[in-house]
């Protein structure tokens, strides 16, 4: 007695050959990694909407860095001023654990308010530092809908107050500067400076480039965005972050 000996068409060989290749094209669209060797770290954002639009800039973060705890405590409008006030911000700062916390200013703060950003970012320095955490200043982009609120004048109040809080600077703003200029067709922004879903990504990998010293080249996350756009924006982020 023989035994039967299954055997495929070679029509249907074909088929199961494409449809295994569409299973593995599919599922590396669906989980793209991003760099899963830096270690554990816990974040904090304070900031408002420029933070948190597009699902946040502590999101893209997250996604770069998936061993990163990042999360955030914002409101719309609120200036570093507002959180200090703020027992929600406050409470969740000093929870404690925190690896490093972020602080955006209010997009025209630091140019139109230079006084009370400085005063309101010493203090919150200092609380961090309190609890353990490395204080770093986000700096923001220029508002083409707000008189000097350049990026030129965003660089040169970040870089005074960094060299005051002896804090270190997260250069998005000088990112979007660069980007726009050498890629003006990916935009970055609305008219009132809130940044679209590649502004925050910008954002993001400017943020992972500064915080953990590492490129966000080739970086597997992209943030929802075609490839081509987001390695043009791991780019800006990279130059900007070691100019």
């Amino acid at each position: 007695m023989t035994t039967p000996t299954c055997r495929t068409h070679p029509r249907w060989q074909s088929v199961l050959g494409v449809l295994v290749l569409l299973g593995t094209l599919v599922l590396a669209g669906c989980t793209p990694a991003g760099n899963t060797t830096l270690p554990a770290t816990r974040v904090l954002f304070i900031g408002n909407s420029f933070t948190f639009y597009n699902g946040g800039v502590d999101q893209v973060l997250h996604g770069l860095a998936p061993n990163t705890e990042a999360v955030s405590a914002t409101a719309g409008g609120y200036k570093l001023y507002d959180h200090l006030r703020d027992s929600s911000t406050m409470d969740r700062l000093h929870e404690g654990g925190w690896d490093v916390v972020v602080l955006q200013e209010q997009s025209q703060g630091a140019v139109w308010f230079y006084g009370q950003f400085m005063t309101s970012a010493r203090r919150l320095v200092a609380e961090s530092r309190k609890i353990g955490a490395k204080p770093m200043l986000l700096e923001t982009w220029a508002r083409p809908d707000s008189k000097g609120v350049t990026t030129r004048a965003l660089e040169t109040a970040f870089a005074k107050a960094a060299k005051s809080l002896k804090a270190e600077v997260i250069p998005a703003g000088s990112a979007f500067g660069r980007s726009l200029s050498l890629h003006p067709h990916i935009v970055l922004n609305q008219h009132d400076g809130h940044p679209t879903r590649e502004g925050t990504y910008l954002a993001g990998c400017v943020a992972y480039a500064t915080i953990f010293g590492v490129s966000p080249v080739g970086n597997g996350f992209t943030g929802g965005l075609d490839g081509d756009t987001a390695r043009l924006l791991q780019q800006m982020a990279e130059q900007a972050a070691h100019q």
